[in-house]
């Protein structure tokens, strides 16, 4: 690479010079970039036999560590730029730190495109050496690797055809490295490198929480679960940093929703089934008064607490913040029918007009996530993933939380591959989740545990119900002694009762006997629990429609019951 001067247009640029055996690497360069015209990708202003002359970028490579604020401006246009190139069907692969420089006016620009090549049909059974590269300089030949080991993607590594999500995992692994300034697979080998890529699963603990999401999206091994496309990240990023909840105005009148809504806030110990002595509990009531022949048939705590999303008689999403005593409605939410929150409250998932979509839920435009012909209920990691029954026979769906191609997810168990299966709920590891399998034969119905890792799964409970899990904190005396995170409850309906049994996390197995906790007429599905600080309270529909009762109960053995028709009248009770 040499600095020179062009006097017939008096500007400074960079000529690449090429020996014999780069030439068809040259030409590939060439015809990549000469696609192109963005300013965040170098340019390139001629080509010869054995030389390229590229635009001159003055400034240093990339590298970190950076504080997120300062790498934030640097990621998006990364993301611009390749987005620039996946449009045009070509990938780069081999996307590093050392082929991004940044300009003294803070631009970012990503260098040789030298291993990049148009996208092209599948290879032919003999080969061609261009679609297998190598990490050597020279030209390809088949069965080789391209790329700089480090971050290269695990198809890479295999020695498999790249494609645009092989430039995702590369940008997740750059993206890391920028804002911890640490290699993320490391070694003292090509060879060791290249096993941490394919065996190893990416360590992201060091990178700013604000970035997981994206990051374990950008590095799943396995490409048909990673991003799809390159826009989806800015997706990603822009949630995570431009969320700021709008503030709720007070409307008019409205016409709206039946909703009468009674909170018990459990601070102390968390089921008394297990308690010597148990503490006094205080429990907080809310109730509003509804809109004439109006009323709830769908509703959903937010995990954080605060707010009340609801569908009623006119099939539209509701929100009600807990401290307040007015409702609104989000537009563009018509026909709703099932609905789920997002882990940080940010966001409702919702299903309307066969469509998984989501909305702020501040409000605004909803987002169509994918196809849901008819769902049966959804569920919404941490990590971003959401679950969905697409039908009520078809098993279920994982689609990234900012949208995409839905993939099945598999080995749910052959034998109840025909029977219904509805209401999934993430267990807290986001990697398992439990349905409700409902109709069939009699010992196949039951209550499951599933895997988003393909593992087969696990009938917990025959009961027909589907099941949450409630997390249990004990401090005192009589507590079982196990640890918050390896064990909890199952709360699930047997007959007209709401049941909870011990369940072993770590295990996904029951243990001891189930006890019952709210005798009464309930029949309708189970709904998640409330705030996820404390994983100690339900949701739980009571009584036959359009008349809707239902309990919101903190320690078990104890429920609270309100009356959806119920006028309005805030009170405290105590005991």
């Amino acid at each position: 690479m040499y600095r020179a001067h062009d006097p017939r247009v008096n500007r400074d640029v960079a000529i690449k010079v090429s020996y014999a055996r780069f030439t068809e690497r040259f030409t590939r360069e060439a015809r990549a970039i000469g696609g192109l015209n963005h300013t965040n990708i170098c340019h390139p202003y001629d080509v010869g036999p054995d030389y390229l002359v590229l635009e001159l970028v003055e400034g240093p490579d990339l590298r970190g560590p950076l504080d997120f604020d300062e790498a934030l401006p640097i990621i998006k246009q990364l993301i611009e730029g390749i987005e620039a190139a996946h449009e045009k069907n070509i990938i780069h692969r081999d996307l590093k730190p050392a082929n991004i420089k940044i300009t003294p006016e803070g631009e970012v620009k990503i260098l040789d495109f030298g291993l990049a090549k148009a996208l092209e049909p599948p290879p032919s059974a003999d080969g061609k050496p261009e679609d297998s590269p190598t990490l050597t300089m020279g030209a390809t030949v088949a069965g080789t690797i391209l790329g700089t080991a480090a971050y290269m993607a695990p198809e890479q590594a295999k020695g498999k055809a790249a494609e645009k999500r092989s430039d995702i995992w590369s940008f997740g692994v750059v993206v890391y490295e920028i804002l911890t300034g640490k290699r993320l697979f490391q070694g003292e080998s090509t060879v060791e490198i290249l096993g941490g890529v394919l065996n190893k699963d990416p360590d992201i603990s060091a990178a700013p929480q604000r970035v997981h999401k994206l990051l374990r999206w950008c590095l799943e091994k396995d490409r048909k679960q990673r991003l799809a496309s390159i826009s989806d990240a800015r997706r990603l990023l822009s949630e995570e940093i431009s969320f700021a909840p709008a503030a709720r105005t007070r409307r008019g009148t409205v016409a709206w929703i039946a909703a009468a809504v009674l909170a018990v806030i459990a601070l102390g110990v968390s089921f008394v089934h297990f308690r010597e002595s148990p503490p006094e509990q205080r429990s907080v009531r809310f109730q509003v008064a509804p809109a004439e022949k109006s009323n709830i048939q769908n509703f959903r705590l937010s995990p954080d607490g605060r707010f009340l999303a609801f569908k009623a008689d006119d099939r539209k999403l509701w929100v009600r913040a807990l401290d307040s005593l007015q409702a609104n409605s989000l537009p563009g939410t018509d026909g709703t029918s099932d609905l789920f929150w997002s882990p940080d409250s940010r966001f409702i998932g919702f299903v309307a007009q066969g469509k998984l979509k989501k909305i702020v839920a501040s409000g605004g435009p909803p987002q169509i996530l994918c196809d849901a012909p008819n769902a049966r209920g959804g569920t919404w990691s941490r990590d971003g993933i959401i679950l969905f029954a697409a039908t009520a026979n078809s098993g279920f769906f994982r689609v990234p939380e900012g949208g995409g191609t839905p993939v099945q997810v598999t080995n749910l168990g052959n034998s109840i591959s025909t029977e219904s299966k509805r209401y999934p709920e993430f267990l807290p590891d986001g990697r398992h989740f439990l349905y409700a399998v409902i109709g069939g034969k009699t010992e196949q119905t039951g209550i499951y545990a599933g895997s988003l890792d393909g593992k087969p799964s696990v009938r917990l409970l025959p009961d027909r119900s589907n099941a949450i899990y409630a997390a249990a904190f004990f401090s005192g005396r009589g507590a079982p002694g196990r640890r918050p995170d390896q064990s909890g409850y199952l709360l699930f309906r047997r007959g007209e009762t709401l049941m909870a049994q011990l369940f072993d996390l770590a295990q996904l197995r029951m243990s001891g006997d189930s006890f019952p906790v709210v005798n009464g007429s309930a029949r309708a599905p189970l709904l998640p629990w409330g705030p996820s600080r404390y994983r100690r309270m339900g949701l739980w529909p009571m009584g036959p429609a359009p008349r809707q009762q239902s309990s919101w109960f903190g320690p078990i053995g104890r429920a609270n019951r309100w009356d959806c028709s119920a006028p309005l009248e805030p009170t405290t009770d105590s005991g």
